[in-house]
């Protein structure tokens, strides 16, 4: 198992980079909006890394930090989540985003994820918001319980917010922190006019 890699940063693609350390140049597979947290070409840096070693697939995912190492590796236990999956959801969400999804059973956020489907998203709340409530110190009864939410309504809201020239992180983020009720909420409308205020 390789924990972590420390290196010169060569190059940068799309969900991935290159470190070369020792004569070898590594491809790292990263989540997409960890490119902008990059340093400049030929800078030292540190990833700490997942590898997975398959069958069909031999790859190294990096991130910046143990706490988004962790959060994946705990993702990927999930039946039906690969690492393909898990790097969507973090590609479209902060850490803080995330673990607060889960814990809360707001299982539309995780949804609102390209590739991650209604039912994945349930199961990663149901199988994942007790571990990371012992991890974050939440107690039980601060948790809410998950509905599921049969509308969609989120995914609607996300794309009304692109039509206004918002990107899907930003309609992401902003439905999130809104702090509206998204298990209640009763119109695509009112998570629109919510989120909007938080873009304010």
């Amino acid at each position: 198992m390789i924990y972590s890699i420390t290196g010169k940063l060569i190059g940068i693609e799309k969900g991935a980079a290159i470190i070369e350390t020792g004569g070898v140049g590594y491809l790292i597979k990263i989540p997409t909006n960890l490119s902008d947290r990059l340093p400049s070409i030929g800078s030292e840096l540190k990833f700490y890394t997942h590898h997975i070693v398959r069958e069909d697939l031999e790859a190294l995912y990096g991130f910046l930090n143990r706490e988004e190492r962790s959060l994946f590796g705990l993702l990927i236990t999930v039946s039906g989540v690969g690492p393909k999956a898990a790097t969507a959801i973090m590609s479209n969400f902060a850490l803080e985003m995330i673990t607060s999804a889960i814990v809360k059973g707001n299982s539309e956020i995780l949804a609102s994820a390209p590739g991650v489907g209604k039912k994945t998203a349930e199961k990663i709340c149901i199988e994942l918001r007790e571990k990371l409530a012992k991890t974050l110190g939440v107690k039980p009864s601060e948790m809410q319980q998950a509905i599921p939410n049969e509308k969609g309504i989120v995914n609607d809201a996300v794309a009304a917010l692109m039509t206004l020239g918002y990107s899907p992180k930003e309609a992401r983020e902003a439905i999130f922190n809104s702090k509206i009720d998204l298990e209640k909420a009763g119109s695509v409308e009112e998570i629109i006019k919510s989120s909007l205020r938080a873009l304010v």
